[in-house]
């Protein structure tokens, strides 16, 4: 490469072989020192920015899973507060019904003992209705209630 650089820059740059000299060694150390970039050490400096963004990546989605997670936690907290409130409210309305039910129960149960216990009173006072008219029957029969049957035909 310094030949064919010495070449051109002798013809085409009409430089003196001098200088032309100078100015290829120049040419070269600025080659050997510049530290271009080849494909692998591209290669590789792609790979470490692609590293480092998807460490940046992951980190971004732990924390924003972290968020979604806290957040879902929240909700279903507070759900779960609501569902225990609404629960609360149908337990005490059920309570409140079965003691109207129960407070219902209660009268109608004290209605019928009451008018079983008038019943009873009239059952007893027809019982003794009954026993007095068996009883006047069978004095009826007797002596004196088969005068008491003549004296009647008589007056009618």
């Amino acid at each position: 490469m310094k030949a064919d650089t010495i070449d051109i820059l002798t013809g085409k740059g009409h430089f003196p072989t001098e200088q032309a000299l100078a100015v290829a060694e120049a040419i070269d150390m600025a080659i050997r020192d510049a530290q271009l970039v080849t494909v692998p050490i591209l290669d590789a400096r792609f790979l470490a920015s692609e590293a480092k963004m998807d460490a940046r990546f992951t980190t971004s989605e732990a924390r924003m899973d972290a968020r979604f997670a806290a957040r879902e936690a929240e909700i279903d907290a507070r759900f779960a507060a609501h569902e225990a409130k609404i629960d609360a409210r149908f337990a005490a309305s059920e309570a409140r019904i079965d003691a109207r039910f129960a407070a219902s129960e209660a009268k109608m149960e004290a209605r019928f003992v009451a008018m079983e216990a008038r019943l009873d009173q009239k059952f007893d006072r027809l019982r003794l209705q009954l026993i007095i008219a068996i009883l006047l029957g069978y004095a009826a029969m007797g002596p004196l209630g088969t005068a008491a049957v003549e004296a009647l035909k008589r007056a009618f």
